[in-house]
């Protein structure tokens, strides 16, 4: 009688568990974080995963913005050559142990990604330029540099503010690590991560590894799934968006950035005539309708408008067949019998290399048909995600549709169009040249004044703007897809994961319905 009353007791304590504050949210992704110890991850789901347990110092805000995150305030100056960055500690925050953080632990959280042989930090070469951390008291420093860069600042995001206890720092898994995030790890394997929050008000998250999206969205209708921020193709998210009895949809431009990149290696790219053809001939607002389904945002150059200081609201290339055949008849093209497009004699034959993923390769047959009806050959070679990469990467291809992710500012140009950033270690994988662009993104880099730093920004995009640099395509929306139980969402256009910590359920079952 008496292991019956104890059984009838746990079964009620298990029930109200929910009115404690003891909920879940089940959070769909598409691929299984690489690494969770922030020494090490480079994919993107760890990264956002490790913002929740562990603080770096600054971030990106959503107005792609330096912001505190551990601190509360920063201030910069030059003392000589030297950029010097003065920080004053939030006093509010704790290690998952209790203990408090304070301006050691940066100190030693510093040594740890710069320093320390044993853990061997993937991010080692990005704290190269500081040359020490001087300690003023607890909760004050200054980390000083051995010379001015804009990436000293955004750097820091990599820099974790951590605690490890044990004394082996050769082998370390990510509960060995302490945070000072809102969460900590509970479990950690292969298709699922768990986290618990610091505020015990708040939902434990749970992220569950779906790579088949056709799998993912039963599990949103049938309820097993409360969020996902998993990458879904616009067909799959215009069939859910139809589920609005039991689903929501929330979505924004992101900062991210589409293009299509022609290889100004070969002579027939030479001449922006050819270039700006070609991107008249894409009939960019179909792609959107049809194909997109309305899940991106036509893009007018690399920045969003998630960036206010670089963005501006120009027109987007119009579809313009009559005026791309004026262009390419004046760059010297003419057709063939065969209704090709010959120059200097020769058939004009385009390698075009797509990666394996059905909606690229979509998106690519309908600007391909569209080129091949103005008398282009373009040969398609479609190759799986890592051969893919390697030729995008060695810029070893006519024509490519790429696209940027992560980038945090109008610096990501200098890496994509300098002549000097060339693959496969560099971005300029079109090898585009101009040496005004070259001069305006050099003074921007190495200008310590803020304003006059993003007019050279704003004057080097308004050089490959015009020079058809990139074909500009569009934004891709972040896009999230949940029950009606959760609200307060509120999506970042970085689509980091920080909005997460802010998200409440209001039901354990039944939450999906209306």
């Amino acid at each position: 009688m008496e292991k019956v009353i104890h059984l009838f007791i746990a079964a009620i304590l298990l029930n109200t568990l929910p009115a404690f504050g003891y909920q879940k949210i089940n959070i769909a992704i598409s691929s299984a974080p690489n690494n969770l110890i922030p020494f090490y991850s480079t994919d993107a789901n760890s990264q956002n995963i490790n913002r929740l347990v562990h603080m770096s110092l600054i971030d990106f805000n959503k107005k792609m913005k330096f912001e505190c995150k551990a601190c509360l305030n920063f201030k910069q100056k030059m003392i000589g050559a030297k950029q010097v960055v003065s920080f004053e500690l939030r006093k509010d925050l704790f290690f998952s142990d209790g203990t408090a953080v304070s301006s050691q632990d940066v100190s030693r959280s510093w040594q740890y990604f710069a320093k320390n042989k044993s853990i061997n930090s993937t991010f080692m070469s990005a704290f190269e330029a500081i040359e020490k951390i001087v300690i003023h008291s607890p909760y004050k420093f200054d980390i000083i540099y051995s010379h001015f860069s804009l990436e000293n600042i955004s750097n820091l995001g990599l820099l974790k503010i951590i605690k490890i206890p044990k004394a082996d720092l050769s082998l370390l898994a990510p509960t060995d690590l302490l945070g000072c995030g809102d969460y900590s790890f509970q479990s950690v394997s292969p298709l699922e991560i768990i986290i618990s929050p610091r505020n015990k008000s708040k939902p434990h998250l749970v992220f569950k590894v779906v790579k088949d999206e056709t799998t993912l969205a039963l599990k949103l209708i049938n309820r097993e799934i409360d969020l996902s921020i998993a990458s879904m193709s616009p067909r799959k998210i215009n069939w859910l968006k139809k589920k609005a009895d039991l689903l929501k949809v929330w979505d924004i431009p992101s900062s991210n950035y589409i293009f299509m990149g022609l290889n100004h290696k070969r002579d027939i790219f030479k001449n922006i005539k050819t270039r700006k053809a070609i991107s008249l001939l894409i009939p960019r607002k179909d792609i959107l309708e049809y194909k997109l389904k309305n899940t991106a945002l036509l893009s007018n150059g690399m920045f969003s408008p998630a960036f206010e200081e670089m963005y501006s609201p120009r027109p987007i290339e119009g579809h313009d067949i009559q005026s791309a055949r004026r262009l390419l008849f004046e760059a010297g093209f003419r057709k063939n019998a065969k209704g090709f497009l010959v120059k200097d004699a020769k058939e004009v034959v385009l390698d075009w290399k797509v990666s394996n993923n059905k909606s690229s390769i979509e998106i690519v047959e309908v600007i391909q048909n569209a080129l091949e009806k103005e008398g282009f050959k373009i040969n398609v070679t479609v190759q799986e995600w890592g051969t893919y990469m390697n030729s995008f990467k060695g810029g070893r291809f006519d024509v490519v549709v790429g696209q940027w992710i992560g980038f945090n500012g109008p610096d990501m140009m200098k890496y994509v169009f300098h002549s000097k950033s060339l693959p496969s270690q560099a971005g300029n994988r079109t090898h585009y040249s101009n040496p005004e662009f070259d001069r305006l993104i050099d003074l921007a880099t190495f200008e310590i004044d803020a304003q006059k730093r993003i007019e050279y920004y704003k004057k080097a995009e308004a050089v490959v703007n015009e020079d058809y640099a990139y074909i500009h395509l569009w934004h891709p929306n972040v896009i999230w897809i949940a029950s009606h139980c959760l609200s307060d969402v509120d999506l970042d256009p970085s689509g980091v994961f920080y909005p997460l910590s802010n998200i409440t359920k209001k039901a354990e079952g039944v939450c999906a319905k209306k």
